[in-house]
């Protein structure tokens, strides 16, 4: 059997455990008794009744209905916010690429003086072997400027680069952690929390959760309350009076006269 229109197939279980809820007062049974159907094959027939008209039952909840599929679509979007939030906190923890650039500054600061003391030989050499030819005198010269002002990089890149490499030893051994064990006193003083009361109430997903799971299920039960007083239980009612009518027992009442 298909749901009825407005009535969402998860919440099709509701309706039947409601509709069994029903079948089970007292109310119903004692009239089921008075029109002599105390069997099972009556009270699942009255069951199937109610189950194929089900789209008119659940009409007379209309309100209750509606106002609970607001309640639950409004805590299903809260947590799909909660949840984006928590996945964004969790990735802004993640390597930015100025923490990427100085993580090359110790590996500029290595190849640097290792580049320029290169050049250097390779200036000057060039430059002394063009001078004791003697035939490219200003080529020379140039080279051998050049050689010198290699040098001085290659010791300023220096001097830099060792200085990085200090900074960052140091900076890393103040930021990692302390795993020297501690002494008892230390722990016992946090082993107990704080007394303070709190000025603001919590607002991390944990409370939002419950605070909107609260109130689905408060409209849930509103719901299901209108459903089986106004709903379910007129509609056996009537199911009942009419299986009691004169017209179904008047048969009877001829073969009593015959």
């Amino acid at each position: 059997m298909t749901a009825p229109p407005g009535l969402q197939a998860e919440d099709r279980p509701d309706f039947e455990r409601a509709l069994h809820q029903a079948l089970r007062t007292a109310e119903i049974r004692e009239a089921l008794r008075r029109n002599g159907a105390t069997g099972d094959a009556d009270i699942q027939r009255l069951r199937a009744q109610a189950l194929v008209a089900s789209e008119l039952i659940a009409t007379a909840a209309a309100p209750e209905y509606a106002a609970y599929l607001r309640q639950r679509a409004a805590a299903t979007t809260t947590a799909c916010t909660a949840s984006t939030t928590s996945t964004a906190s969790a990735l802004s923890g993640s390597p930015t690429p100025s923490a990427g650039v100085r993580g090359l500054l110790p590996v500029f600061a290595v190849l640097t003086p290792a580049l320029a003391a290169a050049s250097t030989a390779a200036f000057l050499l060039l430059g002394g072997v063009l001078g004791l030819l003697g035939s490219q005198r200003e080529l020379a010269d140039a080279l051998l400027t050049a050689g010198l002002t290699s040098a001085t990089i290659a010791a300023f890149t220096l001097v830099v680069g060792v200085a990085c490499l200090l900074g960052t030893v140091v900076r890393h051994r103040t930021s990692a952690p302390d795993q020297r064990p501690r002494p008892h006193g230390h722990l016992r003083l946090h082993r107990h929390p704080p007394t303070h009361p709190l000025t603001h109430p919590p607002t991390h997903p944990p409370y939002l959760r419950r605070r909107d799971g609260a109130a689905v299920a408060t409209a849930r039960d509103a719901w299901l309350r209108a459903l089986l007083h106004r709903g379910i239980l007129p509609f056996l009612r009537d199911r009942l009076e009419r299986s009691h009518s004169p017209s179904r027992t008047s048969p009877k009442s001829e073969r009593g006269t015959t």
